[in-house]
This record gives C-alpha cells, sequence and structure tokens, in this order.
C-alpha cells in the first residue's frame, strides 16, 4: 500500500474526469438515435466524471501490476468486448422480443441507475485503482460493501438476457474472475487504512445483504429453591 504524490494524483484526476465526459458526450450523441434508452447510461458517465473532480486525496493506495489489472478490466473488459463483438459479429445482438428480453431491459436500467446512485454516493472516495479515501457505509453501502458492482452485475445479466449467446457469457465470466480480484484488493487497502472496516465487512455482504432472522434465545428456567 503506498501514498500518491499530489501532481500525479491531480493530473489523474482531470484525465479520469476527461475521459468521461467525452464518453457521456458520446452517448449524449447517439440520444436523438436511439432515445431516452441510453438516458441511465449517460446519468452513470456523468456521474463517474464529476466523481473525479470532488473525490478526497487517497490516504493509501495499491498500485501493484495485478490491482490495476483488476480493476481497469472490471471496468473495461465487457466495453471492450462489446465494441469488438458488435463490429464483427452484429447478429449476436440483435435482440428476440420475447419474455426474457423485457426482464433483461428492465435488469439493464434498475443496474444502471443504481450503479449511478451508488457511485455519487461515494463520490468523494470514488476511485478506479484500489484506493482508500474516505469509508462510506451509509446510503447504499447499507446493504452491499460494493454497490456499485452490485449495479454492473445487474445490468450485465439484463444484456446476457436481451443478446444471449456464448461468447457473451464467457466474456461476463472472465469479467466475474477481474471483479472478485478487484474486490479483495480494494478490501485489503480499507481494512490497513481504516481499522473498522473489519466489522463493516462482518456485518454487510459483498454484493448484498440477506437480513437473518436471529431467533431470541429461551430465558434459562430459575432453579427450584
Amino acid at each position: 500500500m503506498t501514498t500518491v504524490p499530489a501532481r500525479a494524483r491531480r493530473l489523474s484526476d482531470w484525465i479520469g474526469f476527461i475521459v468521461f465526459f467525452v464518453w457521456a458526450c458520446v452517448t449524449f450523441s447517439k440520444m436523438p438515435a436511439v432515445g431516452i434508452f441510453v438516458a441511465p447510461t449517460l446519468i452513470f458517465e456523468l456521474c463517474v466524471a464529476l466523481s473525479f473532480l470532488v473525490r478526497d486525496q487517497p490516504l493509501a493506495a495499491n498500485r501493484s501490476t495485478r490491482a490495476r489489472l483488476s480493476a481497469y478490466g472490471g471496468s473495461f473488459f465487457i466495453l471492450a468486448f462489446l465494441q469488438v463483438a458488435n463490429r464483427y459479429y452484429p447478429e449476436w445482438f440483435v435482440p428476440t422480443m420475447n419474455t426474457s428480453t423485457f426482464i433483461g431491459t428492465g435488469l439493464w436500467v434498475v443496474g444502471t441507475l443504481w450503479t449511478a446512485y451508488a457511485v455519487w454516493h461515494m463520490r468523494y472516495a470514488f476511485s478506479i485503482e484500489p484506493a482508500a479515501r474516505r469509508l462510506i457505509t451509509s446510503g447504499p453501502y447499507k446493504v452491499a460493501r460494493h454497490p456499485v458492482y452490485t449495479g454492473y452485475f445487474a445490468q450485465y445479466a439484463g444484456m446476457l438476457l436481451t443478446f444471449p449467446s456464448v461468447a457473451f457469457g464467457l466474456a461476463i465470466f472472465v469479467w466475474s474472475l477481474l471483479m472478485a480480484d478487484r474486490m479483495r484488493h480494494e478490501e485489503l487497502v480499507l481494512s490497513e487504512a481504516f481499522p473498522e472496516y473489519d466489522a463493516y465487512r462482518r456485518r454487510v455482504g459483498a454484493l448484498w445483504s440477506v437480513p437473518s432472522r436471529r431467533v431470541p434465545r429461551p430465558e434459562p428456567a430459575a432453579q427450584a429453591q
């Protein structure tokens, strides 16, 4: 775990803002043709772009090659796959209107909006590479330690239902492995930076928390006098 030089940190903030703001502009340019359907993606990209400008300075970060590979792979692997596959195999992305299509579309929209909400809630602690800025345990972080990734899983599950293919399923499997490693690196940094993180991790699930029903223990019977 290492600290990050101030100059490099500020440069990375502006690079991140520019990349996601341009991406948001490209998404917006598609709206006349695609319609309001891309609005959730636009909202998400704007939330990410703005988070780069308002986030705190990192207290510590994991800058190892493996940590960076899983972080950037988790962020961009599926997007790169979709771009390449859509160019060379466009027939994979022709939806057939059935029940799974409507369920998949709903999952994609809900997942994207949930991800945008989670990103904006953690905007002061946002990072792509594993870093500790501040510990967020409120809002969506009450139900999941990684609610942003919960939204990602919902999005991609919805897309797979809408555009089912073996190749896309395999891509999501590889992405899932990258995300598991990404979460592990992030939690190591947070545990070292914030001693209270271990208690939070025991209390809240990684992607979702299922409330447990605790059966109260019966009172011990009174001893005979």
